[in-house]
């Protein structure tokens, strides 16, 4: 070991290549071991290692959640310029996104205060039910005494992910994007009236199937497709169009033999006299 590690030939390698080097002549039971506690031991590497490097803990993969809102992400936009109108001055847009079905919400704020934000959350609960985990990044509104003290009465586990890793939460990051190009998009008129666009919006995203799912996020939560805005088709056009004159024909057959039945009460009476 010394020679495969220490020597001039050695070159003070790691641990892993150290090994190789002594397994591919030499072999003994707990070989492995004894390779790792020399070279660890080496005053020569101990000295020269770099001072302050970690190794990266190992990613792991997110775990697939099979129940609507067992675990959602949360987040927070804003602020947003220009503000909305005097009166209702909203800046901010607090985001939710569910983690099996992709069903969004959102709603906007005038401030994003652990109160307003805290109670915005409780009044998407109330419509969507109460997740078992909620996974948000560090913001002081979501990690607040206030907010775990709200956590803990509805039985929720918090999540947070890591700092400056945004990342980790990229679900609902990617969903803040296409809601502030959509927000853009719709309200480059009125750019003060964002607010008044934002569940329209919502139901333009929950009606079109996911690239993950293949299905809308409607109709995975909801079991069945939601009905929308939609027009004629050329075909549809035609029917009805053709089942219009039809139905003239009848009024005008049925308006020609009362006017025979008229004529005759009228011939019958003359005759009588």
């Amino acid at each position: 070991m010394d020679v495969a590690h220490s020597s001039i030939m050695g070159g003070h390698l790691g641990i892993q290549k150290t090994t190789d080097k002594v397994t591919s002549n030499f072999y003994w039971p707990g070989i492995h071991g004894d390779v790792t506690r020399f070279c660890r031991s080496c005053d020569i590497c101990q000295k020269t290692i770099q001072k302050g490097k970690f190794p990266k803990v190992p990613l792991e993969m997110i775990p697939l959640i099979d129940t609507p809102f067992k675990r959602i992400a949360v987040d927070l936009v804003g602020s947003i310029y220009p503000p909305s109108e005097q009166g209702h001055v909203h800046r901010y847009i607090l985001t939710l996104v569910d983690y099996t079905t992709r069903y969004p919400d959102a709603v906007p704020l005038k401030s994003i205060s652990t109160e307003a934000v805290a109670e915005s959350l409780v009044d998407m609960y109330s419509r969507l039910g109460v997740p078992e985990e909620v996974l948000s990044d560090l913001g002081t509104q979501f990690v607040s005494e206030c907010m775990q003290e709200v956590s803990r009465l509805l039985s929720i586990k918090q999540l947070s992910t890591m700092p400056y890793h945004p990342m980790c939460n990229g679900l609902i990051e990617k969903f803040n994007g296409s809601l502030n190009n959509m927000l853009k998009k719709l309200c480059s008129e009125q750019p003060k009236q964002w607010p008044r666009y934002i569940n329209a919006l919502l139901f333009a995203y929950r009606k079109v199937p996911q690239g993950s799912t293949g299905f809308s996020p409607f109709e995975l939560l909801y079991g069945r497709t939601v009905r929308g805005i939609r027009r004629e088709t050329t075909t549809e056009v035609k029917e009805r169009e053709e089942a219009s004159p039809k139905k003239n024909d009848r009024e005008i057959e049925g308006s020609s033999v009362l006017h025979v039945a008229a004529a005759a009460v009228i011939e019958q009476r003359e005759s009588g006299r």
